[in-house]
């Protein structure tokens, strides 16, 4: 197989993919990225079959419930309206980098190939304000990547906030099967913010080293052989090691969600995703979600929700007073956003990780605050935001009653959060 597409090239544009999703997606091109499915070659940035990677995770990211176990989040029994008012003046829209010069418009970046923008959306006070969909169609459903974490995040802190978990507890008091490992002394706070003091670290690259505890959880997570074997995942991060004191070093690794979507079932006693959709989604007027599952039936909690665009930025609406206004009813209370800001990483311990060092290329002079409970970036403002690998996000301003969200399949920096951020703001002004 390895030689089986040898030479061909990635020529799909996100307007080629549009119009392929319009019209279907040719057999050939399915069975393609079916032959070469694995968890190195879903994403952008593939090591195996370079040539053909980019057009295969366009089709991965529109339909990646047809390469792994899902789960159905039901649609919503709540529906209401988000009506378009839309602002063309936000085409217009620019910020700086940390040198004072401007970034393109976001007309500019939207219409730029190596964008590879496939939808972005802001909502202001309840209407749509900006809507684009250069790559995909309002009802097609994109995989959100680690924009995903969120869910996790605010399930946690909505179990802390409740009394219903210690966060100061150890993780293992909630995940039994890590007892016994190293995983004993570190609290559920820590988990939650990224802050274990274990050696995780995916922004390093172990998820592509050969051998690595990262890359054998990886693969496990999408039922590939490690050594010619199929192993359990949870076994496999038994085997971390202490580093650091939890709360001192930041490492971002998506085998924390992981832990945290068992932790919340075994709370709970019910599926994620059922929970989730009681406690949240049920009243956000979302369409049918899809979630992906491992192997043993666990969640992707840190890479695998899949959902329109819009129903994307009805969970963000969730935390805004904008929510109450056009329902009548609060289900996710402003003590949910400022618990995140008591547990929050600080600037300086975020600043030396991966993640805070690249940072100012794509936020540029908009610095962040710190680090929120598997949100990426707080801002003092009470801002936060989520970012996913290959440029997804989403973006939540509960102050100024705003949200932002978007999809790509870019390797780029992850632009569309600065822009959003900047609409956020001059919208504001505007006021």
């Amino acid at each position: 197989m390895a030689a089986k597409y040898a030479g061909e090239k990635s020529t799909l544009t996100v307007a080629d993919h549009k119009k392929l999703l319009e019209e279907g997606y040719p057999i050939h091109l399915v069975r393609r990225a079916k032959d070469l499915f694995s968890f190195r070659h879903f994403s952008v940035d593939a090591l195996d079959h370079k040539e053909t990677a980019e057009d295969d995770a366009l089709y991965y990211f529109n339909f990646m419930w047809e390469f792994l176990p899902s789960a159905v989040v039901p649609a919503s029994k709540n529906t209401f309206e988000l009506p378009r008012v839309l602002n063309p003046e936000l085409d217009n829209l620019t910020y700086s980098d940390v040198e004072g010069n401007s970034f393109p418009t976001l007309k500019e970046f939207i219409d730029s190939p190596e964008s590879k923008l496939q939808a972005i959306m802001m909502i202001h006070k309840g209407n749509v304000v900006y809507e684009e969909y250069p790559g995909m169609r309002p009802e097609d459903k994109h995989l959100w990547m680690s924009v995903t974490k969120a869910l996790s995040g605010t399930l946690m802190l909505d179990l802390i906030q409740s009394g219903k978990v210690d966060s100061e507890a150890p993780i293992t008091q909630y995940v039994p099967r890590l007892k016994g490992s190293a995983w004993d002394g570190v609290p559920v706070r820590s988990v939650l913010t990224m802050t274990t003091g274990l050696n995780l670290d995916d922004i390093a690259g172990n998820m592509y080293k050969s051998g690595t505890m990262e890359q054998r959880y990886y693969k496990a997570s999408f039922g590939d052989y490690y050594n010619g074997k199929k192993e359990d995942w949870i076994e496999v991060i038994r085997e971390a090691e202490k580093i650091a004191e939890p709360y001192t070093k930041y490492q971002y690794a998506s085998l924390n969600t992981q832990v945290l979507s068992v932790a919340i079932e075994n709370v709970t006693g019910k599926k994620f995703v059922d929970y989730l959709y009681e406690r949240f989604l049920q009243y956000a007027g979302t369409g049918e979600m899809v979630a992906n599952l491992f192997p043993d039936g666990s969640i992707h909690a840190a890479t695998a929700m899949n959902s329109t665009l819009e129903d994307m930025g009805r969970f963000g609406l969730l935390f805004t007073p904008t929510f109450k206004k056009i329902t009548g009813k609060e289900v996710a209370s402003p003590k949910l956003a400022e618990y995140m800001f008591d547990f929050m990483v600080p600037y300086d311990i975020l600043y030396e990780s991966a993640v805070g060092k690249t940072a100012y290329t794509y936020l540029g002079t908009q610095d962040f605050y710190g680090g929120g409970a598997q949100f990426d970036f707080l801002w003092e403002d009470g801002a936060f935001c989520k970012l996913g690998h290959n440029n997804q996000g989403i973006y939540i301003d509960p102050k100024r009653e705003f949200v932002g969200v978007y999809f790509s399949a870019s390797l780029a920096p992850n632009l569309p959060i600065g822009f959003i951020r900047a609409a956020a703001l001059a919208l504001d002004k505007n006021e």
